[in-house]
C-alpha cells in the first residue's frame, strides 16, 4: 500500500473523528456552542460562510441566528447626535443586498440610542397660528383620484393626536434604493438606472438628514434603514406593510409615518427652489385614497394631517411643496391617521439638494405635532 496515500486517510479519519466529538460536544453544551460560535465567526469573518464550511463537512446545517425585534434594529433617539453623520465612517453596501449578510451590515448602520442623565430639554414650538380656508384653497392637488374634497374643512379639521410616551414619527422607504443624479463627492455604483444598494447616496441617506433635524427639534423618532424594495420591486410595499404593523404594534405612541421616496419625472426637469440662497429640491406629498378599491378608513385624515403640514410650509417657505399627488392607489396610508408620502425631489435633483430641504421639512413636522 502507498504509504503516503495510507497516511492521509489516516489523517482523514482522524479529522473526522475530532469533528465528530466537537459537534456532540457543542450539542451538549450550549454555552460552549455559543463560544465556539462567536469564536469562529470571528476567524471566518461571516457566519453564513461558517454555517457553508460545517454544511460541507458534515451535511449539517447549523440553525441562523434569530432576527432582533423591530425595537432592536432600528434608533429611537430624542438627540442629533445618536445619528450617523455623513462624515462618519460607515461600511459600504455596494455588494449584494437582500441576503442575510447585507441585511446584518444594514442593522449595525443603526445607531445606539444614547441618553445622558441630564438630557437636554427639547426645544419649544412657537405657537401656531389657526388656519385658514383661504389657506386650504392655495393649496392645488393633481393625480388620478376622483374624490371631491372640502379642503377647508379637511384643513380646519383637528389632529387630536394621541398623547403616548415614545416616539412619535416613523422614517422608512418603501423604495429604499431610490438614486439622484450624481455630482461631485457623491458618486456611486448603480444597481438599476437612478438606483444604487449605496445608503451613502441613496434616499436613506435623506431619511438620516431629516433625522437628525427632527432629533436636534426634540422630536423622538424611528428610522428604518433597511432595503424593502430588494430583491424584490414589486413587493415593496408589501414588505414596507409588515415593517410598519411591526413598528406600530411595539410602539402605539407613533402617530406619523414618512414613507420618503425620490420622484421620477415623466419628463426629466430639474426642478429647484431657492431658499434663504441655498438650491433645495422641492417636495410632494403623495396621499392615497380607497377608490382603488382597498379598504383605507384613514385617508381623509391623512389629507386632513397633508394639507396642514403643506399650508404650515406655505407660510414660510413657500415654492418648497409641489401640488399634492391625490391618488386611487392606498400607499399602506391606512395604517395610522398620519400617513404620508412625501417624494424629495426627482432623478434631475443631486442629494445635497435633496438633504438641503430637510431642515425645512422637519420643522414643519415639528409644528404640526404641535398642533391639536
Amino acid at each position: 500500500m502507498d504509504p503516503i496515500r495510507y497516511r492521509k486517510k489516516k489523517w482523514a479519519g482522524l479529522a473526522g473523528l475530532i469533528l465528530f466529538v466537537l459537534l456532540l460536544w457543542l450539542i451538549c453544551s450550549p454555552a460552549a456552542r455559543a463560544r465556539v460560535w462567536a469564536g469562529t465567526k470571528a476567524v471566518l469573518g461571516s457566519p453564513a460562510l461558517l454555517r457553508g464550511v460545517v454544511y460541507l463537512e458534515t451535511g449539517l446545517r447549523m440553525e441562523r441566528e434569530t432576527a432582533p425585534e423591530p425595537a432592536e434594529r432600528v434608533a429611537s433617539t430624542g438627540t442629533a447626535n445618536a445619528l450617523p453623520r455623513r462624515n462618519e465612517q460607515r461600511p459600504s453596501n455596494h455588494g449584494q443586498a437582500g441576503t442575510e449578510d447585507a441585511d446584518r451590515q444594514c442593522l449595525s448602520l443603526q445607531p445606539e440610542t444614547e441618553r445622558s442623565e441630564n438630557p437636554e430639554p427639547p426645544q419649544t414650538m412657537p405657537g401656531i397660528e389657526p388656519f385658514t380656508a383661504e389657506e386650504a384653497e392655495a393649496i392645488l392637488f393633481r393625480g388620478n383620484c376622483s374624490y371631491e374634497v372640502d379642503k377647508a374643512e379637511l384643513l380646519l379639521r383637528p389632529l387630536d393626536w394621541p398623547d403616548e410616551p415614545g416616539p412619535k414619527v416613523l422614517i422608512i422607504h418603501s423604495h429604499s434604493c431610490e438614486s439622484y443624479t450624481q455630482c461631485e463627492g457623491h458618486s456611486y455604483i448603480p444597481s438599476a438606472n437612478y438606483r444604487t444598494l449605496d445608503m451613502e447616496n441613496n434616499v436613506v441617506a435623506v431619511g438620516d438628514a431629516l433625522a437628525r433635524e427632527l432629533a436636534g427639534l426634540g422630536v423622538e423618532l424611528i428610522h428604518d434603514r433597511t432595503y424593502n424594495d430588494y430583491p424584490d420591486y414589486n413587493s415593496s410595499y408589501a414588505v414596507a406593510r409588515e415593517k410598519i404593523q411591526d413598528y406600530l404594534e411595539q410602539y402605539p405612541s407613533i402617530v406619523m409615518v414618512l414613507d420618503l421616496h425620490r420622484d421620477a419625472l415623466e419628463q426629466p426637469v430639474r426642478e429647484t427652489v431657492e431658499l434663504e440662497g441655498q438650491t433645495v429640491a422641492p417636495l410632494m406629498l403623495v396621499i392615497g385614497t380607497d377608490e382603488g378599491g382597498l379598504n383605507h378608513p384613514n385617508w381623509a385624515d391623512n389629507l386632513s394631517c397633508g394639507l396642514k403640514l403643506q399650508a404650515l410650509a406655505n407660510r414660510e417657505s413657500p415654492g418648497l411643496f409641489k401640488r399634492i399627488s391625490f391618488r386611487k392607489q392606498r400607499f399602506n396610508g391606512d395604517l395610522t391617521r398620519g400617513s404620508l408620502i412625501v417624494e424629495v425631489g426627482s432623478t434631475e435633483n443631486t442629494l445635497p439638494e435633496a438633504e438641503a430641504a430637510m431642515p425645512y421639512l422637519a420643522k414643519y413636522v415639528a409644528e404640526l405635532l404641535e398642533c391639536s
